[in-house]
Parts: C-alpha cells; structure tokens; sequence
C-alpha cells in the first residue's frame, strides 16, 4: 500500500491486511429477506453506499412482499424479489434464490441480515468480496469482516456494516415511495369524510407482536382524552390482520372516531404524509412513519428502546417506556394513559398542537 500514489490509494482498501481492489466492485448486492421493518431500516445507508460506489451497480436481494419497502428507491438500480414460500415450496425457492444471485455474478454481496437465508446466499453467490459481522452466522463465509458497534436506533446502526469501506454514519433519512394513486386515495377519503380544513390524530394499536401491543384500552382512554383537550380529529388505522385491535380500540372509545378501511403500504405511506400526529406501538409503521416524517409518539414495552426508538436520531420521533417494565398479559407497560397524555403534552407545541388542560 505504501507504494501506491494518491489515485492508486483511491482504488485499493486495505482492511485488516487485506488489500480490496475497489476498482473491481462494479456490481453489488444488499442482502435484507425480510421483514417489512428491517429492509426498510437498512435501506438506510443506500445513499451513502452509492455515494461511495458512484457508478456501481447497486441491486437488494429481499423476499416478497417485503420488496415494497425499496421500491423505487433512487439509490437502487434493480429490487431482485424472489419468493420464500414456507412448506412444499420451501427449498425450491431457496435453490432459484441462490441460482438467481449467483448467475448475476456480483461482485460485493453485503450480508446485512446475517441469518440463515442471507448467509446461504452469500456463501454461495461466487462474489469475490462477501462483507459481514465477524461474529454470527455469515462469519465464516465473510471474506470482509466488521464489528458491530454500540447500540443505537437500528437504522443508524447499521453503518457498521460498511467500516470497512470508510463509509461513516449519516443522518437518518428513509426513502418509501408512494405513487400518486395513493396520494389520491388518501384525498379522496380526507375529501368524503369532509376533513379536508381539520387536522388528524393518527392512531394504530396493533402489532405483528402481540407482546409489543400496549393494552387497548389505554389506547382508546388516551383517545378520549386527546380528543376532549385538542381540535384533532381521531383516526384509527391496522393492518389488515390486526383489525380485531382497531375494532376493540374503536368500542372502547367514548368519542366520535373514524376507522380507516384497509389498505396497502402504499396508502398508509400517503396517509401518514397527511396527519398532524401518529400514535402505535413499536413496529413496521413506527419505521415507516421516520420515512414519512410524522410526528410520533411510540409506546414501548420490553424492548430495547435504544435499538428500536428513533428519538434522538430523527427530530419527529418520541418515544414512551419504563425501563422497569417486565413482559406481563395485561400490557400495561408499566406506565397509564395520563402519562402518555403527559408526554404528548411536551411534544405537541413543536408541531404547532394546542392541548387544553
């Protein structure tokens, strides 16, 4: 290395020892199966990759339907979507996966997830550099090895996945896009429930976790007593297999509430443009709504708050626990609707939000 002038020290990455020929790295892939939140988290860092590799191409390896979180993502030049149906189908499609990376001939192949499917694929892709932790599963298939380093929210975290290459951690910024299909459903249903000139409070309190839902009937008394202290008109939203909460949420309450029909990521992502606050528990749409830039408010039970918050990296994102919280069935989360009324109370005069005592 010593040897080598100023351009040649551009081309060349000696990590470890290990001299990485950059000039070779034409083609990489990012490889992130699933789920919704964490290929959404580690599409992160893209703007950052591409920044570092200009004219690469730059392709994400995911599962579907996974694959709508990076779609269109203006740092990516292709989504490589493939299927990882469970049963019968199981190792069929793990054998097209492996046959599709590996007949694409990548050069760099990013192993960010480090399970069981991600190292398959990157111990038999026949990339010459396959980056990884030096700890875990895709330790003995990385030929390029990095150190995870302290915890932090997940999407910042994720930047030490690329130390090796120089790569230092950005702000956190997220990029979903919504098509102007979806921009107008969401008009379409502001304009018929005729709350085009009023604001929206947002509220969602499902999860794909049961463990991570806060009690819904704190969900519905916060509610309540938002809606009696401000002008925000409430909304609920769920996913589609976690409407028994909204439904409940939705009895509970003793104000008027409007209950959002289903809809695809696409129109939530829409939605969340449009509302003046959000409310949910921690999960995918906690993500998606860094993405969007909604104010909100998480609520957070036994998990790890610095992993999984983004308060403190994204300026519209708060976060409610107790750290003394033990899992328990009622969801309590160690902390009442007051209290949650309370801290809404401290964020709200940011976002231009009045609360009446």
């Amino acid at each position: 290395m010593n040897g080598l002038d100023s351009m040649e020290k551009t081309k060349y990455l000696n990590w470890r020892g290990k001299l990485v020929n950059l000039s070779r790295i034409k083609k990489i892939l990012v490889v992130q199966p699933k789920p919704f939140g964490d290929v959404l988290l580690t599409s992160a860092y893209l703007p950052a990759l591409r920044h570092k590799f200009p004219d690469a191409q730059i392709d994400y390896f995911v599962a579907k339907p996974y694959d709508r979180m990076v779609y269109k993502h203006p740092s990516l030049d292709n989504v490589v979507a493939v299927n990882h149906r469970p049963g019968k189908w199981y190792i069929i499609d793990r054998l097209i996966s492996f046959w599709i990376v590996f007949r694409r001939r990548y050069d760099l192949v990013i192993d960010q997830n480090c399970s069981t499917t991600s190292t398959q694929v990157v111990a038999l892709s026949g990339a010459r550099y396959r980056l990884g932790y030096d700890s875990g599963q895709s330790a003995m298939f990385s030929n390029i090895q990095t150190v995870y380093g302290p915890d932090k929210y997940n999407a910042a975290k994720r930047y030490d996945m690329l130390k090796p290459f120089g790569i230092e951690e950005e702000p956190v910024k997220l990029f979903f896009y919504i098509s102007p299909e979806e921009h107008q459903f969401a008009e379409n249903w502001i304009k018929e429930h005729h709350l085009k000139d009023r604001r929206i409070v947002l509220y969602s309190p499902g999860t794909t976790y049961e463990y991570k839902a806060w009690k819904v009937d704190y969900f519905a008394e916060l509610a309540d007593m938002v809606a009696e202290r401000t002008n925000l008109v409430s909304v609920l939203l769920a996913a589609p297999d976690e409407r028994s909460y909204l439904l409940k949420m939705a009895e509970k309450m003793k104000t008027p509430a409007l209950v959002l029909p289903p809809l695809t990521l696409g129109q939530v992502g829409a939605f969340l443009k449009r509302v003046a606050f959000l409310f949910c528990n921690d999960g995918g749409l906690y993500h998606l709504s860094v993405a969007t830039q909604t104010p909100t408010l998480g609520f957070f039970g036994s998990v790890e708050t610095i992993a999984w918050s983004a308060q403190g990296f994204v300026p519209t994102h708060f976060h409610l626990n107790n750290p003394e919280y033990q899992l328990e069935p009622e969801r309590h989360f160690g902390f009442t609707p007051l209290d949650a009324l309370e801290r809404f109370k401290e964020i709200a005069p940011q976002f231009d939000i009045k609360v009446r005592e």
